[in-house]
């Protein structure tokens, strides 16, 4: 693609391609995408986009813009890597080179995160004016749009703008200009706060690929950590002495505003992140233990070369399998056979036949775990609280009513399966157990509305407006007010316009 700009340092891919749509002069989200993407349903993502791939190849021959190197230099997926383990990090990577339909925020844990995003997209009024008098435009830099980072290093707070980060046309790209940002507003200085965090997170977006450190080693190094701050009482955490160090610091207020207020829980982030590793904590979580317990002077890469150092877990060797005659295999592959048969094959282990389940184990482990992974019963759970004849019932009469509701509004979006589950105060929980709900799946079948239903219930609205006031129908004007055109219109919708609109 010709004209394609080049990302600037730190900018942001979504403002790469929201500044393509100012250069062309592009006005409609769904041409951008098929100026860019040839692909109009491609979600615009501020922090994890992806197609990358897609991207890097509007830059032939430049090995600097490869997709590796701008998910690392021009998003935010350096916030996560180091935290995730290795699989997870090149699971990620793969799903942000291709189409990823949400993938990376549920492998990352964005989504169910404690750590909310911001709502709004935001900027330093002085950082654009720097931009402008640079560079002659405005553009999105990544380091703005991070949870905590709520100041700039240089000249204070961060400004909200008016473009949601998540807005409800979700396929479009919203360039820094003067319409969205005002760089002539006036700014607070940062807090220490936000000043530590904005430092940190700076440090972890420079970072560049390389392997990620495992749960086993975040333990350890969390561990000595711990002993050398003195935080321990034996084996153990002291924890109100944790708990204060990291309130002192940080201030009480400072942690509820980002739900990271130690409880006293089991369950809470900072005893868990001390404990042994069994899942991944975000990049604040961790920003928020270095600035408490380490020295002053500390760089993010040297505690990832700290962690890295630290000892990987050792897999457990398996026991060599001792000899037996063909005999004796015989006899005890007889012996599990009608046990496993008859009781199941975990009853069969730990009530009757634990003895030939151990023999086979040492002599014969090949054979057995064959024979397990066939015999093994479904584990199917039956929740018999819950009536799901009665709720079908309740269900389906609430869904008619919402049908019946509906049925003579034009202007509604489209009545399809999603749009039936966003009217329900259970819809999650329909979704995921449509087989226990007969009646429900027999409504969604029969009464959600199909792409060409749709387009003709949106026809008919613009030809009722049109014929209200006194205009001559005519089919341009038709597409312009329905929102549809000759390539995407379905061969019903196109018969109905023929033969009843008469177009």
């Amino acid at each position: 693609m010709l004209g394609f700009p080049l990302p600037y340092r730190d900018e942001l891919l979504y403002s790469v391609i929201a500044r393509y749509g100012v250069h062309q002069g592009i006005i409609s989200p769904k041409e951008l995408l098929d100026e860019v993407y040839s692909d109009r349903k491609v979600v615009a993502t501020v922090d994890l986009p992806g197609h990358i791939e897609h991207i890097a190849g509007l830059y032939p021959n430049r090995p600097d813009t490869g997709p590796l190197e701008l998910i690392y230099s021009h998003t935010l997926f350096p916030l996560y890597a180091p935290f995730v383990d290795e699989a997870r990090r090149q699971a990620c990577i793969k799903y942000m080179k291709q189409q990823t339909k949400g993938s990376t925020h549920l492998t990352l844990g964005v989504a169910a995160s404690r750590i909310k995003q911001p709502r709004w997209l935001r900027y330093c009024p002085l950082c654009l004016r720097e931009q402008k008098e640079k560079i002659g435009e405005y553009y999105w830099l990544r380091h703005w749009q991070v949870a905590g980072a709520d100041s700039c290093l240089l000249h204070g707070s961060l400004i909200d703008s008016n473009t949601l980060r998540h807005p409800e046309h979700k396929h479009e790209f919203t360039a820094a200009t003067l319409r969205t940002c005002n760089p002539d507003i006036s700014q607070q200085p940062g807090s220490t706060q936000s000043c530590f965090i904005t430092r940190g997170v700076y440090e972890l977006l420079q970072l560049k690929p390389e392997f990620s450190p495992t749960f086993q080693q975040w333990s350890h190094f969390y561990k000595s950590l711990l002993f050398n701050a003195g935080l321990n009482r034996g084996e153990h955490i002291n924890y109100n002495l944790l708990k204060e160090k990291v309130t002192d610091c940080w201030g009480s207020r400072w942690l509820k505003k980002y739900g990271l207020y130690p409880e006293d829980k089991e369950t809470c982030w900072l005893k868990s992140i001390f404990r042994k590793h069994r899942k991944a904590f975000s990049y604040l979580e961790h920003l928020v233990i270095w600035y408490s317990l380490l020295d002053e002077g500390w760089q993010v890469s040297d505690i990832l070369e700290q962690v890295n150092s630290q000892p990987k877990e050792q897999k457990a060797v398996s026991t060599t399998l001792l000899g037996a005659s063909d005999k004796d295999k015989a006899k005890y592959r007889n012996l599990w056979l009608t046990a496993a048969e008859k009781h199941g094959v975990n009853y069969a282990r730990k009530h009757k036949s634990g003895h030939v389940y151990a023999w086979l184990y040492r002599h014969d482990r090949g054979w057995l775990l064959q024979t397990n992974i066939r015999l093994q019963a479904p584990n199917v759970i039956k929740n018999p609280r819950i009536d799901w004849h009665k709720r079908d019932r309740s269900l389906v009469k609430l869904l008619c009513s919402i049908k019946n509701a509906a049925e003579c509004r034009l202007d509604d979006p489209r009545h399809s399966m999603n749009w039936y589950l966003s009217k329900l105060y259970c819809g999650s929980t329909v979704t995921k157990h449509l087989n226990d709900l007969p009646l429900c799946k027999l409504f969604f079948d029969r009464f959600c509305e199909t792409i060409a239903e749709y387009q003709i219930r949106r026809i008919t609205r613009a030809a009722i407006e049109q014929s209200l006031l006194g205009n001559q129908l005519k089919r341009w004007q038709i597409f312009r007010m329905s929102g549809l055109s000759e390539p995407r219109l379905t061969k019903l919708a196109d018969s109905f316009l023929v033969k009843v609109v008469r177009l």
